[in-house]
């Protein structure tokens, strides 16, 4: 109820003084729009994105959305990346059976397009951490 009117925008806080202050709510300026991809939601970073900045917007420690997604700690996101806010998924859905490498992919960035393990793909796959994948290759997602 008190959500549904924002009846919190009219909450005191007492100062030293004994002078009421309003609270300041804690709003996100431009919020991140949420997609989904396997039944996950994720998000795209944008420039100046940190894992923190991300975190604190959706309530989920820096640490988690770095493992969610596969990456180091060191890793600074980049403009497009996509980052998801779940744990990612051991399969590919139904739909998405077998993906056709196309120039600039990588086993990452694959995993990333169809919310799916990393370490997952390279044991469908059969592949070590080594493998870079070649245009045409024909990689299974499920």
């Amino acid at each position: 109820l008190i959500e549904d009117y924002e009846l919190y925008k009219y909450d005191r806080a007492r100062q030293r003084g004994g002078a009421y202050v309003p609270r300041v709510e804690n709003r996100v300026i431009n919020p991140h729009q949420v997609y989904l991809a396997n039944d996950l939601a994720y998000v795209v970073a944008r420039r100046g994105d940190t894992f923190e900045s991300i975190g604190k917007e959706f309530d989920i420690s820096a640490r988690k959305l770095i493992r969610y997604n596969d990456l180091h700690k060191d890793y600074t996101l980049a403009d497009g990346d996509v980052i998801y806010l779940h744990a990612k998924k051991k399969k590919a859905s139904k739909n998405y059976i077998v993906h056709v490498v196309k120039d600039g992919d990588s086993m990452h960035s694959i995993s990333q397009t169809y919310g799916i393990r990393l370490k997952n793909l390279y044991k469908m796959n059969r592949k070590d951490a080594e493998y870079v994948p070649e245009v045409g290759d024909r990689l299974r997602l499920r």
